[in-house]
């Protein structure tokens, strides 16, 4: 197919990217903050999990940490 210039007549149904733009992937960004805030509260859950034995093996013997 021969290019054309960016003022010439296009055809019906044309599927150049003048006459029908792609719309850019909106939901990459929100699918990206997702999975960053679910591996934030995973990293986070698996640190605490030391502190909770601590707390809970403390709570056992009567002490306080």
């Amino acid at each position: 197919m021969a290019a054309r210039p960016s003022n010439a007549v296009h055809p019906f149904g044309c599927a150049c990217r003048a006459c029908a733009p792609v719309a850019p992937h909106r939901h990459r960004a929100g699918l990206t903050i997702r999975s960053a805030s679910r591996a934030l509260i995973l990293l986070a859950s698996l640190i605490a999990i030391p502190f909770l034995v601590a707390q809970a093996l403390a709570g056992l013997k009567g002490g306080r940490v």
